[in-house]
């Protein structure tokens, strides 16, 4: 039931939401000229576009940005940090990581290099002239105090790029099955990982002169995909796992190859 009252409200807002003369969403049905981030963000990280829409939408989302971040549409002149971390993921997501990592350097990296912040966490939002008084006019009593400098909301390229740069992340509870899909951008190595009760899953990559080396280690009786970017474009990569060519079980798929690991601590060679 529920999987069909969801396709029928996806049907719905692609149809009655979207402007194609524009190439995102409207805030509503209406005439509006509204194209929000926060929909548009999460149309693409929930699925409700096909891949064309998501390569219309994450280009249109670059036109809110500024040195220090995405301005939200919705509301104007305040940069939200919750709802651009929904931005980063869709980036990926529409695989355009290069436009993931340049909106975190400009946001997170502005705030945490920011002297008059705390350096070391993250914050609620902030106004597109720099200063703190996020939402000041929008129900915060024009009181920049209010505004949270720890923002647990606001820490989503935490996820972002242990989920997507790395590739690492749980399909079913406790990461029973999992995946690895690494996206590189322009980084040339990353690490991540975390803890389920299963036990600890952490991988990381590194580029080499001629490829790139991902290696991993997931808790035994686990079962996952990997999934690798080609090295050089429409040539399909020689892959080497824990010292054995892999010659079978690879699907190759929009210049990409998949393959099924079963759990432990393996090492990947991709040429």
């Amino acid at each position: 039931m529920w999987n069909s009252q969801a396709a029928t409200l996806r049907e719905s807002i692609n149809t009655h939401c979207w402007d194609d003369a524009y190439g995102a969403f409207k805030d509503n049905a209406t005439e509006t000229s509204l194209h929000p981030q926060d929909a548009n963000s999460m149309a693409i990280l929930f699925g409700v576009v096909n891949r064309e829409r998501a390569a219309s939408i994450s280009e249109k989302l670059l036109e809110n940005w500024t040195p220090i971040g995405a301005v939200a549409p919705e509301l104007p002149e305040n940069i939200v940090s919750f709802i651009s971390s929904f931005e980063i993921q869709s980036h990926f997501i529409a695989h355009q990581p290069a436009r993931a990592l340049e909106l975190i350097r400009r946001s997170w990296g502005w705030y945490i290099n920011n002297p008059n912040g705390t350096e070391s966490t993250v914050i609620e939002g902030y106004l597109r002239n720099g200063t703190f008084g996020y939402r000041m006019d929008r129900g915060y009593g024009f009181d920049p105090s209010y505004v949270s400098h720890a923002h647990g909301w606001s820490s989503g390229p935490t996820s972002a790029l242990t989920e997507y740069i790395v590739g690492l992340s749980v399909v079913s509870p406790l990461g029973e099955t999992w995946k690895i899909a690494p996206q590189f951008g322009d980084l040339e190595f990353a690490e991540a990982g975390f803890v389920t009760t299963l036990g600890k899953f952490k991988a990381s990559w590194r580029k080499q002169s001629n490829g790139y080396l991902l290696a991993f280690s997931v808790p035994k009786g686990t079962v996952g995909n990997v999934t690798l970017p080609y090295v050089v474009a429409l040539k399909k990569p020689s892959i080497t796992i824990d010292g054995d060519q892999l010659t079978r079980g690879v699907a190759y798929v929009d210049e990409t190859a998949t393959f099924e690991v079963t759990g432990g601590s393996h090492e990947v060679v991709v040429k």
